[in-house]
């Protein structure tokens, strides 16, 4: 799930159905009974709603970003100081989770909070993160959180990641944003794309105004949804 909330955590599963955010709506994370959210038109507070229709109430009264459910507890950024922070499911307890500042950060599967300054379009995949590095011309950059191990490919520049089952999708921003695997000599699908988003074996994504879906185990054609 951190993939798709440094994509804007725009579309979600939830109830048994593929979820997309509403024009107020970004940075969505859902548990068994609520849908949380940062709402665009009140200054990006955090809210909780129980249904699609639901407008919600407010939790938290400062601009969040980043939401991220694990546990028992919702972690966000605040954007007024842009560092992190956990909470309960319902907006009490609010307590710092990482001291350096952050746009983007990721929850391992301990707990353990990894923040970047330099991180954009984070994604964790077991120990490792993977980003394009803001500090380093925006190169995609993998960082083993237990090693340290850093490696860099500055000849990819992506401007969307996501990871599914290991491998990693991404457009690239120095080929007009087509979508490629990486490893992969060539883009499988042919034109720009945004907002990628792993829902359980497909990559939904942005391309042409309109939201589509391609098969990550059999690829084929992507249809629009």
């Amino acid at each position: 799930m951190n993939g798709n909330i440094a994509n804007g955590g725009r579309v979600i599963q939830w109830g048994g159905r593929v979820v997309f955010a509403q024009t107020n709506e970004w940075f969505m994370n859902a548990d068994d009974k609520h849908i949380f959210y940062s709402n665009r038109a009140d200054n990006n507070r955090l809210y909780r709603k129980r249904s699609e229709a639901d407008p919600g109430n407010v939790l938290v009264k400062h601009p969040c970003s980043g939401i991220v459910v694990f546990g028992d507890g919702i972690y966000f950024v605040n954007e007024n100081d842009r560092k992190v922070y956990r909470c309960s499911k319902e907006g009490k307890g609010i307590t710092p989770a990482s001291s350096l500042e952050a746009t983007e950060f990721g929850v391992l599967s301990d707990g353990t909070v990894y923040a970047n300054p330099n991180a954009r379009r984070l994604c964790l995949f077991g120990s490792q993160a993977y980003f394009a590095d803001a500090g380093n011309n925006f190169a995609l950059t993998m960082f083993d959180v237990e090693s340290g191990q850093t490696d860099v490919f500055p000849a990819i520049r992506p401007s969307y990641i996501n990871v599914y089952n290991g491998e990693v999708y991404y457009a690239d921003r120095m080929r007009e944003n087509k979508l490629y695997r990486f490893g992969g000599a060539f883009s499988i699908f042919g034109d720009s794309v945004a907002c990628l988003h792993v829902i359980g074996d497909f990559l939904y994504f942005i391309s042409g105004g309109k939201w589509r879906r391609l098969s990550l185990t059999n690829f084929g054609d992507a249809e629009e949804v």
